[in-house]
């Protein structure tokens, strides 16, 4: 056990003198002027040094017991030694006598096994024409037949082995099958009443928003459902890709009034907004902060999936473009809060910084392998059921068919060969992402983005670039402004800058 002084001052065992101190191999280091990054991939650890610090472990290139590092020439004291090598210790870039603090085998076991995520597909229609469409939705695409929808409902909570179920009615435009999602609702609560399963049951669906009339809204808080509209910014960003089915006409005026006399009623919806140019993160921020004075809301960068890469651009120099602008709001959302004196919850940006301070991975879409088939499964019109809602138009992630004769979903997801497939997608079997010293930070984004843009689920994320330097800045922010973590990071996270008194 290693230790270090305790608050009181009086001395505590810690080091031994015979300990056989050495640097971990594989770290990667980047300089900023006096300053060092340091990061080890395989812990997703990393640190900062300035001087005196930096310039001590600058002594430490060769392998030294306690006894040494004690007795080198710098004006560090003992007990400031002693301190920064059990940090660093804590830290993964020390192994003292040839053992790691923190070991990957037991850092990344798989923090889920069984959905508890389900996405339905009730229809594949849609009021709207986006340029962006992941479904590539038109007016008049099928739906879910009723009987399939009830028939999944009753074998995901007699057949999936979590305690809490959360189902979402997806689309296309879900309001357009109304009727459907209030008999859903009625249906799984009366299942699950019914035969004693005593599931936890979380109903959700996202809309475009302009069939939101104050009628739906009023049963929609009587069924506590919980809603998102998709809202990507002021008029003229909304507009550009947000327009009528079957016309150039844009939804923003629409979809503004329907979601302000939700909130009215008492009734907030969910924000998501999707961005597809770099410079409309900032437009985006401003009127999710300013307009619609949210504190909570989701900004999604546009993919290379469905009706995307065939009506808009995706030039190759997008990714570090996005990370620049994403950057700029984190700065500007940084500023807001400071000012305020409130957090914000942009979803990524906390999901980046938790990524960053914690070894817990609880968004599915930042772990590896990621959440398809084990965290997620998506069911499409016809009850194919499929490894993730994205991927329920592509029919090489199909794993079954609801109504397959002799089907159990638990067993389907222990032993389908295309979920197997999907476990074997991670960080470590993707060639660019194995050797990358972000890799357990980003986690080679999501599968079914880089089958869209590459065909293959074996290369890293079309969005790489931007991974690659929203990451490593974000790590010099957090050094240089320890408050973002409390004002814009998940609950819970701290950052404890150097030098600091810790124990192991």
């Amino acid at each position: 056990m290693l230790r270090v002084e305790n608050p009181g001052g009086a001395s505590q065992p810690g080091l031994p003198e015979s300990a056989l101190l050495t640097r971990a191999s594989g770290l990667r280091m980047r300089r900023r002027g006096s300053r060092m990054l340091f990061i080890e991939p395989e812990s997703a650890s990393w640190i900062i040094l300035e001087e005196p610090y930096l310039s001590f472990w600058q002594k430490l290139a060769r392998a030294m017991t306690w006894s040494e590092a004690r007795q080198l020439e710098h004006p560090l004291s003992p007990s400031q030694r002693e301190n920064f090598l059990i940090r660093m210790y804590e830290s993964n870039m020390v192994q003292v006598n040839g053992r790691s603090c923190l070991e990957p085998a037991e850092l990344w076991k798989p923090v889920q096994h069984y959905p508890a995520y389900l996405c339905l597909h009730l229809t594949e229609a849609c009021n709207f024409g986006c340029l962006y469409c992941m479904a590539d939705s038109f007016p008049n695409k099928g739906k879910m037949p009723l009987g399939t929808a009830r028939l999944i409902i009753e074998k995901v909570l007699h057949e999936i082995p979590s305690d809490g179920i959360t189902i979402d009615f997806h689309g296309g435009e879900p309001l357009l099958v109304w009727d459907d999602i209030q008999d859903l609702v009625k249906w799984a609560r009366h299942v699950n009443q019914r035969d004693g399963l005593g599931r936890n049951l979380w109903f959700m669906f996202q809309t475009n928003g302009a069939l939101l009339t104050p009628e739906k809204v009023e049963v929609l808080k009587e069924l506590d459902v919980i809603v998102g509209v998709s809202l990507d910014g002021p008029r003229e960003v909304h507009d550009r890709n947000r327009v009528f089915a079957g016309s150039s006409q844009g939804t923003f005026e629409t979809v503004l009034h329907n979601v302000r006399k939700a909130e009215e009623m008492g009734f907030q919806v969910g924000l998501l907004g999707v961005v597809h140019e770099p410079q409309d993160y900032l437009k985006a921020f401003r009127f999710m902060v300013h307009e619609m004075n949210r504190r909570s809301f989701r900004l999604n960068y546009s993919s290379y999936i469905g009706r995307s890469h065939y009506r808009l651009r995706f030039p190759v120099d997008r990714t570090e473009e996005f990370a620049h602008a994403w950057l700029e709001m984190i700065d500007e959302a940084l500023a807001w809060c400071r000012e305020h004196g409130e957090p914000l919850n942009i979803s990524d940006v906390n999901n980046q910084i938790n990524n960053l301070l914690s070894k817990n991975r609880p968004f599915m879409c930042y772990r590896s392998p990621c959440g398809a088939g084990n965290s997620v499964l998506g069911f499409g019109i016809d009850g194919g059921i499929h490894a993730c809602e994205e991927m329920a138009s592509l029919d090489m992630f199909r794993m079954a068919n609801i109504h397959d004769e002799g089907l159990n979903l638990a067993r389907m997801v222990e032993s389908n060969p295309i979920q197997r497939l999907l476990q074997s997608r991670t960080v470590d079997t993707i060639p660019k992402c194995s050797q990358c010293q972000l890799k357990r930070f980003c986690y080679g984004g999501c599968t079914s983005k880089t089958m869209a843009r590459f065909g293959t689920v074996m290369r890293e994320s079309p969005m790489c670039g931007f991974y690659q330097v929203v990451f490593e800045e974000l790590m010099w922010k957090i050094h240089e402004n320890p408050d973002m973590v409390g004002l814009l990071g998940l609950p819970g996270l701290e950052y404890r800058p150097w030098p600091a008194s810790s124990a192991v």
